[in-house]
This record gives C-alpha cells, sequence and structure tokens, in this order.
C-alpha cells in the first residue's frame, strides 16, 4: 500500500517557468497579478489585483509667489515714499491771476440835489423841474437823505416846492448854500454858445470895417 503512494512534489513557489518549459502555464493568477483596479471599485472581496491610486494635484505655487512679488514691491514703493523719492504732494503750480481795473468815474454829486436858480440837478444830471425830481424820488426808500445845495435858487421855488417833494416823499434832506457847483443847464448852455457866437460875429464886423 505504501508502495503505491506516490509522493507528488510540487514546485517550489519560487520556481520560475519559462514560456518554452512544458510546465509554464498561465494560470489566473499571473493574469490576476497583472490586472488594475481604481479607487471607485469595490475592495470588499479580496483581490491580488494591482491597486492603481489616484495621483494627487500638486498645489500651483504660482498665486503665492505672485502675492510674495506684490508684497515686496509695495515695501519697496513704501521705503521710497518714506525717504522722499518719491513725492507724494503733487506739484504747486503758481497761477497769475491778473486783476482787472475799471475805470468808472466817482460821481461827485452823488446824494446831491442842486437847485440853481430855477434849475434842479439831481445827483449832477438836470431834471425837468419839480416833475422830474419827483420821478426820481418816488421810488426810492422812505429815510433816504440827500444834500440839497443851495446855488443862488430862487427861495420860493427852493422852499415851497423843491423841499416839498422832499418831505411828501419821505426824503430826508440838509440845505447848504454854495457858491458854485460847476453845473450848467441846458439853458444856461444854448445862452452861453449864442452869446460867444455873437460876440464873434460883432467882432468880425468891427475888422472888416475898419
Amino acid at each position: 500500500m505504501a508502495d503505491e503512494i506516490k509522493e507528488e512534489r510540487l514546485d517550489s513557489p519560487l520556481v520560475v517557468h519559462k514560456k518554452d518549459d512544458a510546465s509554464y502555464q498561465e494560470t489566473a493568477g499571473e493574469i490576476s497579478m497583472s490586472a488594475t483596479h481604481t479607487d471607485e471599485e469595490s475592495g470588499d472581496t479580496p483581490t491580488l489585483e494591482r491597486h492603481r491610486f489616484r495621483k494627487k494635484k500638486k498645489k500651483k505655487k504660482a498665486p503665492y509667489i505672485i502675492l510674495v512679488l506684490v508684497a515686496v514691491a509695495a515695501a519697496v514703493i513704501c521705503a521710497l515714499i518714506y525717504n522722499g523719492v518719491i513725492p507724494v504732494t503733487p506739484n504747486e503750480t503758481t497761477t497769475t491771476t491778473r486783476k482787472s481795473y475799471t475805470t468808472q468815474q466817482e460821481n461827485k454829486f452823488e446824494g446831491i440835489i442842486t437847485v440853481k436858480g430855477t434849475y434842479i440837478f439831481f445827483e449832477g444830471e438836470e431834471v425837468d423841474g419839480i416833475k422830474g425830481l419827483e420821478d426820481e424820488v418816488k421810488y426810492l426808500d422812505e429815510g433816504t437823505s440827500f444834500v440839497v445845495q443851495d446855488e443862488n435858487a430862487e427861495s420860493n421855488f427852493l422852499n415851497f416846492e423843491v423841499l416839498d417833494v422832499l418831505t411828501r416823499y419821505n426824503i430826508k434832506f440838509e440845505v447848504k448854500h454854495i457858491v458854485s457847483s460847476g453845473l450848467i443847464s441846458n439853458n444856461e448852455a444854448t445862452s452861453a454858445a449864442q452869446t460867444e457866437s455873437t460876440s464873434a460875429t460883432q467882432e468880425t464886423q468891427t475888422s472888416a470895417a475898419n
């Protein structure tokens, strides 16, 4: 009985079979050893398949490098500003403003009413008698003050007509007597021109007679 039992000799697992050998046989184990699977596949059943792991994506260093460069640039600019290399305040531009002067002649008769004979001058301008004076003062504020210059004024005309108008419109006044204001009425200018013309004509006739 013992002779009938033949000892079956198994090959060592370390023995390498070549494809040319008669003992070579591609087993399912070798096929499974070369197979691969991913992480998503079920790992419940044991397997000798090679496990293929997903490569972890390396974080890009570019954003960090850019931030570092920006920080360095900001530090350099701050240092230059602090040392006065880069001026912060804009250059002051000196603008020359031209002053325009108006040569407006001052009215020396402002606030003055001049009565010369029976002629009335309101602030240096001749008005048409009492009616013209009334037109000038009736729209003025009450309490407005004037100096009334009496230049050889006709007494009744000054007291009862000129001053009466000023009183009716509540215009304050102060009467001053003067010798000459330098104002000439239109009638006076016309009379003076006629007188000069007559005198010139008479002189011409006299010279021709001689």
